[in-house]
């Protein structure tokens, strides 16, 4: 059963990074710069990307190596698995990975896909709007930066899952439906109170891939709000986006 739940009330998404979107995506995707500081050694700093935590480490989503070992931030968790980091760059070290200093970190909500024809649950098939900003693939999973709308100071859980149309799937298409059950806490043309809560969420798809699949298509289909004069309203739509994706040779195990 994959009714896990994602608390959305603000104050418990408050990112780590303060940076627009553009920003963050280039930073996810650029590799480091291998020129050192002309005041230290320091190959980098302020260094964002988004990966996994492993052995004590951590691996990103291009599959480069870092080891930590300073450590300038207070979240830190031996239990925390996915995240956005940022670090500088310390060097290379003999593994031939990075030596950094982690200076921030934002955890990311992560859930398994499940398969159309096996589930039933009425709960985890509601589709209550969800307003996606961005939507990637990297290191083996399907990533989005989601809005949803919420009652100020709201502790109501919402329900999301990623499910997979897998009923006569075509060869290298992969289509999936994000499904979002906000247990009523949904926008009616009486309501002025709503505000926008954000979160960075990851579904590991790449278990779902052929290994010979070097490039796959990613449908995502979903219903959102309709923004009017940047006000979302309670109208609705359905939205479909379709990815072509180049597969690297590195992605993350699970």
């Amino acid at each position: 059963m994959q009714r896990k739940c994602l608390l959305l009330h603000l104050s418990a998404v408050v990112n780590t990074f303060d940076m627009s979107l553009t920003k963050y995506i280039i930073a996810v995707i650029s590799t480091i710069c291998l020129c050192s500081c002309a005041m230290d050694n320091t190959l980098q700093y302020n260094n964002v990307t988004l990966g996994n935590f492993v052995d004590g480490g951590f691996i990103s989503d291009q599959g480069l190596r870092y080891n930590i070992t300073e450590l300038s931030c207070n979240q830190f968790s031996d239990t925390l698995k996915r995240a956005m980091i940022s670090c500088d760059v310390l060097g290379r070290n003999e593994d031939g990975g990075y030596d950094i200093n982690l200076t921030g970190i934002n955890a990311i909500f992560t859930k398994e896909p499940v398969d159309s024809t096996t589930v039933s649950d009425a709960e985890m098939l509601a589709e209550n709007p969800i307003n996606i900003g961005e939507v990637w693939y990297s290191g083996g999973y399907l990533n989005m930066l989601i809005y949803i709308p919420v009652k100020e100071g709201s502790k109501q859980a919402h329900l999301i899952n990623l499910v997979r149309n897998d009923e006569n799937a075509e060869s290298g298409i992969y289509e999936f439906t994000f499904k979002h059950n906000a247990f009523g806490e949904v926008i009616t043309s009486q309501d002025s109170d709503f505000i926008t809560s954000s979160t960075y969420v990851s579904f590991p798809i790449a278990q779902l891939c052929k290994k010979d699949e070097t490039q796959i298509e990613v449908i995502l289909n979903w219903t959102s709000n309709v923004e009017k004069e940047g006000i979302l309203s309670s109208e609705t739509k359905r939205n479909t986006i379709s990815l072509a994706v180049e597969r690297i040779g590195y992605e993350h195990q699970f």
